[in-house]
């Protein structure tokens, strides 16, 4: 049975008992990192799995809920002596920043003892990521506001994908952040066995009202804004009253593992 592990399931904005986005997903043998918000490592300790067992990590986009927890990833990696590569797959445009963080804070290459195998994204390439782990990023719209508002003429910049794997014989989307559910159709059309879909940049009704009649066999609602905290119990009945026809609706907490 494959399973996700909701290492943080926070906003952008800080929220009590929450951590940053951060998910481990179990399957076919491989575990892979999907984004990495602090302290993804605290939280990988925690639950007792080395951070030399990761396959694969996966930044959907640049956003530090989503990646301020990667120089420590690399560091712990470097002390628990791992040996093996790490590949990273993130927007192209991230990789020289990223590089250049990690020798400011003192990990390059040649001191941590294992390569760091940076992957750009393309849009619909589908690529094998870790054993048995196929994924397609397909791209969102949750960076439009911010590139007409920094850099209007920008044409390579403010990427962001969501992810639609195949992993251990069952299709899983992550949505990433998204603009407006409508970033969803295309991916939407065929069935999936599991949307973790975030529920922080519009509302429940709106989420709900464009979920309707489709084909999803498991939602599991992450990245709650920060106005719906405490109100997960509440969600999660109105997404079922909402959405009757999926079988399975959860709201995981941080460090919950839902099997699927």
């Amino acid at each position: 049975m494959s399973s996700i592990v909701f290492l943080g399931t926070g906003p952008g904005s800080p929220v009590k008992g929450k951590c940053s986005s951060s998910c481990l997903l179990h399957a076919s043998s491989a575990k892979v990192l999907i984004d990495a918000g602090e302290p993804c490592s605290l939280r990988l300790c925690d639950l007792g799995i080395p951070i030399s067992d990761i396959d694969a990590v996966l930044i959907t986009h640049g956003h530090s809920d989503h990646t301020a927890g990667l120089p420590m990833l690399v560091q712990a990696a470097w002390l628990e002596k791992r040996r093996r590569p790490l590949p990273v797959y993130m927007p192209a445009e991230l990789i020289a920043p990223l590089r250049a963080w990690l020798d400011a804070v003192f990990l390059p290459e040649k001191l941590v003892g294992f390569p760091l195998i940076f992957h750009p994204w393309e849009a619909g390439r589908h690529e094998e990521i870790a054993p048995g782990v196929v994924v397609a990023p397909f791209p969102t719209t949750h960076l439009a506001g911010l590139r007409r508002i920094i850099e209007p003429g920008a044409s390579h910049r403010f990427e962001i994908f969501g992810l639609d794997l195949q992993a251990g014989g069952q299709r899983v989307i992550f949505s990433s952040d998204l603009g407006t559910p409508q970033d969803l159709e295309a991916v939407l059309e065929q069935t999936c066995d599991v949307l973790v879909c975030e529920l922080s940049h519009f509302t429940p009704d709106d989420l709900f009202g464009f979920l309707r009649g489709r084909a999803i066999g498991c939602l599991m609602l992450n990245h709650l804004a920060a106005g719906l905290a405490g109100r997960e119990q509440e969600i999660a009945a109105l997404a079922r009253r909402e959405l009757p026809d999926v079988p399975e609706i959860f709201v995981p907490r941080d460090g919950q593992t839902v099997e699927f």
